[in-house]
């Protein structure tokens, strides 16, 4: 657990602008059939000093699953949830269906895919202050999505303590010893805004999702990078988290963040009445269901194998001892 894979921010060269699909075909791309459950997680949070008490363990993609779905009432989730003494751990629920889906997609959403990994890799350097020679290899390097950089953090949402983790794209300095969120930016591409129609679906939707990832970790500053339909990196933009709301009010059809932080304190109280029976081979199922824009939570019979690591169980073990 170091900071080896932590990357700097330097703008990307947009004289001549860069192909997002450059390099495609030779990107070194994790197996999608392995379902990695929170085990990095759980190893990252037994790596700390103390372990700090919370009332839910999960990454932040399940939080931004939740603060979204007001706004998204057309996308079914589903997740798995067990607990452990008062804390509740949960994690994506991967289907062979979702697997499938990962390792069946047209070769364009793929490029799609490879272009903010593509975004990401123009945008950071290895040290800083940037040499020329970074800023030229950075043009060639090969997409490696192994390679990545998680911050575990702690946040509350009302009276709920969460214990979180998410991928962490650059950081804008030297990282400090306190509060290195403060520093975080995150990467994000879309299709340039060419059109009224395209601007407000960014606002409604992309922007939703953009500003649930950074206030959960606590990232001050996201940059946006608008490609052209032939993958071509147009524009960048650096948008503040706190400013999205802002970007929106007022506007019809948008969204509104108290709702989603009301609508997630919601659900996590919800969930801590649903899941109460306690141990490792107790699993719980909480899914949104479109057509009856219901969260529900139901005991899986007969159990199935805990998803927690046989590492972070003994670890519980020996504390209860």
């Amino acid at each position: 657990m170091d900071d080896r894979e932590l990357k700097y921010y330097h703008p990307p060269t947009l004289n001549p602008p860069p192909s997002l699909f450059h390099n495609f075909s030779q990107q070194i791309r994790r197996d999608p059939s392995v379902n990695e459950h929170i085990d990095g997680l759980l190893t990252a949070i037994l790596s700390l000093p103390s372990r700090p008490a919370s009332d839910f363990v999960m990454y932040r993609g399940m939080l931004t699953r939740i603060f979204v779905t007001p706004y998204s009432l057309r996308d079914a989730w589903s997740m798995n949830a067990t607990r452990i003494g008062q804390t509740i751990y949960i994690e994506d629920h991967v289907t062979d269906e979702t697997i499938a889906q990962r390792g069946g997609s047209s070769e364009m959403h793929e490029k799609l895919m490879y272009s903010g990994y593509k975004f990401e890799t123009l945008c950071v350097v290895p040290e800083t202050p940037a040499t020329d020679e970074m800023l030229k290899q950075r043009l060639e390097a090969v997409v490696d999505t192994h390679c990545e950089y998680c911050s575990v953090f702690e946040t509350q949402l009302g009276s709920h303590r969460i214990v979180s983790g998410a991928e962490i794209d650059c950081i804008d300095g030297p990282k400090p010893d306190h509060h290195p969120s403060r520093l975080y930016r995150e990467l994000k591409t879309a299709q340039i805004l060419d059109t009224p129609r395209k601007r407000e679906s960014f606002d409604r939707f992309k922007l939703l999702k953009f500003w649930a990832q950074s206030f959960i970790a606590g990232i001050p500053q996201v940059t946006v990078g608008y490609r052209d339909s032939d993958g071509v990196l147009r524009q960048v933009e650096d948008i503040r988290t706190q400013d999205m709301p802002r970007r929106v009010r007022g506007q019809p059809r948008m969204w509104d963040p108290n709702v989603c932080l009301n609508f997630a304190d919601q659900v996590l109280t919800y969930i801590k009445t649903q899941v109460h029976m306690e141990g490792p081979e107790t699993r719980y199922r909480i899914t949104y269901d479109p057509q009856t824009q219901e969260v529900g939570v139901v005991s899986i019979d007969p159990p199935e194998p805990t998803f927690l690591t046989a590492d972070f169980l003994a670890s519980l073990r020996d504390r209860n001892k």
